[in-house]
């Protein structure tokens, strides 16, 4: 069930997942498939584990703060691996339960970095929002990239008046370089630099 559910979302697209879909897709009818799941959330939950338990799993370092960057990459390029994927995700309901070593890996990093237990939840979240909406604008960019012409935010953003705005005038031969860029590591490295602190601090010590 979970393979042709799979054929159908990558034929065509996530939207195309129905259960009536998949029946037809199985030669058989929605109510025998009723019979094995309970909804289509329950069906993406197993076409989700299935798509994560096939993730390799990397060998990290040893030092815990590039254990950490390492590990929240390895979800970024799983996630980037299926589009459709993040769109569900999004939604923020579901999980595959075949990820959670991921999961662990990033919160028990976080903890042992000095990160108190609900920071490392805290953490985990900006995370997670982070790398999510990284990868959807990733995809609108390109998008945009494929039609073959300038953005047309680039264009006002390099189009400005430098009288009136002098420093966004300087940077206008950045703007379309930037977009082409792989910022995440350089997101990244901010967003951890500023949930891990180098040392416990001295409310950490008096608690």
């Amino acid at each position: 069930m979970t393979s042709a559910a799979r054929a159908i979302v990558d034929r065509d697209g996530i939207e195309a997942l129905t259960m009536r879909q998949v029946a037809q897709e199985l030669g058989s009818s929605p109510m025998a498939i009723y019979r094995h799941v309970r909804d289509k959330d329950e069906l993406l939950v197993l076409l989700l584990d299935q798509l994560a338990g096939e993730l390799p799993r990397p060998r990290f370092s040893r030092d815990p703060r590039r254990r950490l960057h390492q590990a929240c990459r390895a979800m970024h390029d799983g996630l980037a691996a299926n589009d459709w994927v993040v769109d569900v995700l999004a939604q923020g309901d579901l999980i595959a339960p075949s990820i959670l070593w991921l999961v662990e890996e990033i919160a028990a990093a976080l903890v042992g970095l000095g990160c108190s237990e609900a920071e490392a939840a805290d953490g985990y979240r900006a995370i997670w929002q982070f790398t999510v909406g990284e990868l959807i604008i990733r995809r609108g960019l390109q998008r945009i990239a494929a039609l073959g012409r300038t953005p047309f935010v680039v264009r006002v953003l390099t189009s400005v008046d430098a009288r009136e705005l002098p420093t966004l005038a300087t940077l206008a031969p950045h703007w379309a370089p930037a977009r082409g860029k792989d910022s995440y590591d350089v997101g990244l490295s901010a967003l951890l630099d500023g949930l891990t602190p180098a040392a416990p601090s001295a409310n950490r010590l008096r608690s």
